[in-house]
């Protein structure tokens, strides 16, 4: 299968030793799928927008050496990727500080030829993953503009995953639920952090009612806390939830660096028609090596065994 992922690609900054590196949760996520997908029949691809200085250029090689195909990145010369400080506290929780939020992310469906539209419409990938994240970037203009893509994405057969991530920065709690609401009603599979779906909603009340009522097919919730995070893999059959499986991963160095392997994991696994019980098992043994590192992708060696 081929999978594109649509998100921002971040330059992030810490106070280690190895100050600079290039993330992005949606990218992260890709990266490791492409790790996994050599031997599954999975080939990945990345949408985004960068710049054309000499850090976007790093950031594009970094991608390409680990077989994403960046054919649908866009380089904008009047525009940069955002900037990210990640502190981390006396308790080893990170926090990220975000700069700048006319970042060429926000550019992708504005500037330049229509990459993502084309392939879409063409039915050139067999699904999209997408972060909740990524839309918020986008102006409502483009925002609506995705919206009819995935239509015509899912109306030829494509499946589309999404996250509920969300970031304060980026938009209000009003905004995301109203772009969640139509966002969701396309999702085949949908990953639910708890924390940010209490952030966007205020509480936990409905909470199954509105993914049932969304009609998405399979959610796989995930709670977490300072030392371990919980996650619940469910199957809505009949406007009914059935729990399928859940378990628990350990969380070390940052709570979003074990949920890209997770994603990536679950993923590699459910795309190639494995059950949910495997599928938790394939993403739990990547997380697991995730918090082996502090660094935000570990070393492909690590994983070589599992790829």
């Amino acid at each position: 299968m081929k999978i594109v992922f649509f998100g921002e690609a971040l330059v992030e900054l810490n106070h280690s030793p190895r100050y600079q590196t290039y993330g992005g949760n949606v990218v992260n996520k890709a990266l490791y799928l492409a790790r996994l997908g050599g031997s599954r029949a999975i080939s990945v691809s990345y949408a985004t927008c960068i710049g054309i200085e000499k850090i976007s250029m790093s950031m594009l090689q970094c991608w390409q050496r680990e077989n994403i195909d960046t054919s649908l990145v866009k380089c904008l010369a009047t525009k940069f990727p955002n900037l990210c400080f990640i502190e981390t506290d006396n308790h080893g929780l990170q926090h990220h500080h975000y700069w700048n939020k006319d970042n060429a992310m926000r550019y992708y469906f504005s500037y330049g030829p229509a990459l993502l539209n084309r392939a879409l419409t063409n039915n050139d990938y067999g699904a999209i993953y997408i972060s909740g994240s990524s839309i918020a970037a986008l102006t409502d203009d483009d925002k609506t503009l995705l919206l009819s893509l995935l239509e015509i994405h899912k109306r030829e057969g494509g499946k589309v995953y999404l996250d509920n991530s969300f970031r304060a920065d980026l938009w209000s709690t009003k905004q995301a639920q109203y772009w969640y609401e139509k966002l969701f009603s396309y999702a085949d599979i949908a990953f639910v952090d708890l924390n940010d779906e209490m952030r966007i909603w205020g509480s936990s009340r409905y909470l199954t009612q509105r993914y049932i009522k969304w009609g998405c097919r399979e959610v796989v919730f995930k709670q977490a806390n300072r030392t371990e995070c919980t996650v619940c893999s469910l199957v809505i059959r009949s406007d009914a939830l059935l729990r399928v499986a859940s378990i628990k991963l350990a969380v070390q160095y940052g709570d979003q660096i074990v949920d890209n392997a997770f994603v990536a994991g679950y993923l590699a696994a459910r795309i190639n028609q494995q059950s949910i019980s495997q599928s938790l098992l394939l993403a739990q043994k990547l997380s697991h090596r995730v918090t082996t590192c502090s660094d935000a992708i570990i070393p492909s060696d690590s994983m070589r065994d599992i790829m």
